[in-house]
């Protein structure tokens, strides 16, 4: 009920709202990641199907480094050294922080990330000090990245 009202006010109502709207911070609630990296518990380093359900939750349920480097070394202490497909689970952490940075949806695959902001153009997130860091560390801090508008939407 509360998405939809927040909806209303940032579409409909807008005018109405619109100091309320530059106010929010929270821009986006959630980040698909989508990867071609085989991100798992394999068979053979935790053979119980229940076990590795319970693992997949408790990693879920870990909302700090804290957290996840308590869960990686109980995971040494259970089960022996961590292959690589386990140490690519920290994607709870990576979707925590890319709600942070305003981005809707990731794509990391054939080793290029390709992140998508805010879809709604007129967001007060493109005039958030968030964006504006983001852009200041493109042009300044890294010749490794860019950004780029696809249709009107993606950047």
């Amino acid at each position: 009920m509360d998405e939809a009202i927040r909806e209303l006010k940032r579409t409909e109502f807008r005018d109405l709202f619109k100091a309320e709207i530059q106010q929010q911070d929270d821009f986006v609630k959630d980040c698909s990641i989508d990867t071609d990296l085989e991100i798992l518990i394999p068979d053979d380093y935790v053979e119980s199907i229940t076990e590795r359900l319970s693992l997949y939750s408790r990693l879920d349920n870990c909302e700090t480094e804290k957290d996840l480097e308590d869960f990686h070394t109980e995971m040494i202490d259970r089960f022996g050294p961590i292959p690589a497909q386990v140490e690519d689970l920290s994607q709870p952490c990576v979707q925590e922080d890319s709600v942070e940075l305003g981005f809707e949806k990731m794509l990391l695959k054939n080793d290029t990330l390709k992140c998508f902001f805010v879809s709604n153009p007129d967001s007060p997130y493109f005039q958030s000090v968030t964006f504006n860091g983001i852009l200041q560390f493109l042009q300044k801090g890294t010749n490794k990245g860019k950004l780029k508008q696809v249709g009107r939407t993606e950047y």
